[in-house]
Formats: structure tokens, C-alpha cells, sequence
């Protein structure tokens, strides 16, 4: 038996559906793309979909055998999908791959909307262009009609791309917060400024704040700094605090604006 369904390959969602056609004795054989074909059996197991490095399920071909994979197409990465009986625990260790797989299917997502809302302006140009060059004249309700009616499937488009989007930041931001690993991850900017100093300020000590980036500095021992981080303007003013003197230093937020 052979269903077309679309689901982020080895999403929570795609795993619960999966298992939800196992109780039915349905058993998952295979994957081609967003069909999912399936075998009648008398005891089917439960499903566990596994991320790991596209080259690992390769190499590991002999030995292990799951019931389906699936590769994607934009990275190295691959899904699993292995039996699992009732009484096996499986300990599985996939959450960074898991995130690169999230993060792109979110970057997918917001490429979606502004895809959309290009096209749909694009269309529109393409269709004023046209009546001007060749003279012909469209009547009002066709025109308007048309216009409805891509309005409506741009609409639509982008407020399901929108939904997707909003879900998987949620993951990725929740990934990031269990694995740590918040590369490639937007953080906002301060400004720290350093003054009275003899040399440039060795800011590798305070590496565990975030990024720092030297801007601006003049011959009287200002020194000024991006800083990119998560931590709060407290947070940072806090540790700095620790080793320089608080008059020696100023935290900016990312809002604010370097003394004139």
C-alpha cells in the first residue's frame, strides 16, 4: 500500500504518523520523495527515525539494514527508519544532526514566503507589460478576478509557509538551547567601549561572552568593540566588571549609540 504524505523527513510529526499506521499493520518499507509505501504484517514494530551523516549509512550497508532511509538532496544528511520492539531501549545521540536538517527546512520555509510574494509581483508586471505592448484590452471583472485569486493563493501560501517557518524556529531554538552548538545563529550586537588603556584589551578572556570584533580606536586609550551575543547587557557588564574597573568600560545595547 502506497500514501503520499508531506512531512519533514524524520520530524516528531512524520515518526507519530508513522507508528499511527504501524498500530494498523502497516509496516513502512519504503520512501520515495513523499510516498510512503507500506506492508501488511501481523506484529509491526514501532518506528524510530534516526538522523546521521549520509556517508555513515553508507558505510554501515551491510550491517545495518532499517526498514527505510531517505537522503536529502541539499546536505550529506539522511533519515534511518529502523524497527523497534517493545522492550529494546534505544539510546540515540542525532540531535546536531537533527538541527542542521531543521535549520535548513526553516531557511526553506521563509525562502517560500519571500518566493512568493516576488513571483506574485513579478506576475503582475509581467501581465501590465503585456496589455500595454500588444493593445489588448483585458476587461475590468477578468482583471480583477485574476487579481483576487492570486492574491488569495499568495495569501495562502505564505501564511502556511509562515506556520511551517515559526514551528521549526521553535525547534531549532530548542535544539540550540540542548546541543549548545548556536552556530550560524542571529545574536545581537553590542557595543562595549574600553577606556584608559595602555595596549588594545585582551579580549580572549572574556571569549564566553560571544564574538568580538575591534571597530574604533583613538590615541587616548578608547577602544570600542562589536560584541555579538545572547547574553543580556547585565550578563556582560557583569564578567567585564570582573577584571576591569566599571569606570574603565561601558555596555551598549545593540540600540544604543557610542559617546560623542
Amino acid at each position: 500500500m502506497q500514501k503520499t504524505r508531506f512531512f519533514l523527513k524524520g520530524s516528531a510529526a512524520e515518526t507519530q504518523w508513522l507508528n499511527q499506521q504501524a498500530q494498523h499493520g502497516q509496516q513502512l518499507t519504503q520512501i520515495v520523495g513523499c510516498r510512503y509505501q507500506f506492508e501488511a504484517v501481523d506484529k509491526p514494530g514501532q518506528v524510530l527515525a534516526e538522523y546521521l551523516p549520509a556517508a555513515t549509512l553508507t558505510a554501515m550497508a551491510e550491517t545495518f539494514k532499517p526498514l527505510a532511509s531517505y537522503r536529502f538532496k541539499h546536505n550529506k544528511m539522511a533519515v534511518a527508519y529502523s524497527c523497534v520492539t517493545g522492550d529494546e531501549r534505544v539510546v540515540k545521540a542525532d540531535d546536531n544532526y537533527r538541527l542542521t536538517v531543521t535549520r535548513q527546512a526553516r531557511d526553506y520555509a521563509l525562502n517560500c514566503v519571500n518566493g512568493a510574494i516576488v513571483g506574485f509581483w513579478l506576475l503582475m508586471c509581467a501581465a501590465i507589460l503585456l496589455a500595454n505592448q500588444t493593445r489588448v484590452m483585458i476587461p475590468t471583472k477578468v482583471f480583477l478576478g485574476g487579481l483576487g485569486l492570486g492574491t488569495v493563493l499568495v495569501a495562502l501560501l505564505v501564511t502556511a509557509s509562515l506556520i511551517a517557518a515559526i514551528r521549526l524556529h521553535r525547534q531549532v531554538h530548542a535544539l540550540v538551547q540542548l546541543t549548545g552548538n548556536d552556530k550560524n545563529t542571529w545574536k545581537p550586537t553590542f557595543h562595549v567601549m574600553f577606556r584608559h588603556q595602555k595596549d588594545v584589551p585582551d579580549t580572549d578572556q572574556f571569549g564566553e561572552l560571544g564574538k568580538w570584533l575591534l571597530s574604533v580606536h583613538n590615541n587616548k586609550g578608547d577602544y570600542y568593540f562589536d560584541l555579538r551575543s545572547s547574553l543580556s547587557e547585565y550578563d556582560i557588564r557583569s564578567t567585564i566588571q570582573k577584571v576591569v574597573n566599571k569606570e574603565d568600560f561601558t555596555v551598549m545595547s545593540c540600540f544604543g549609540l557610542y559617546p560623542l
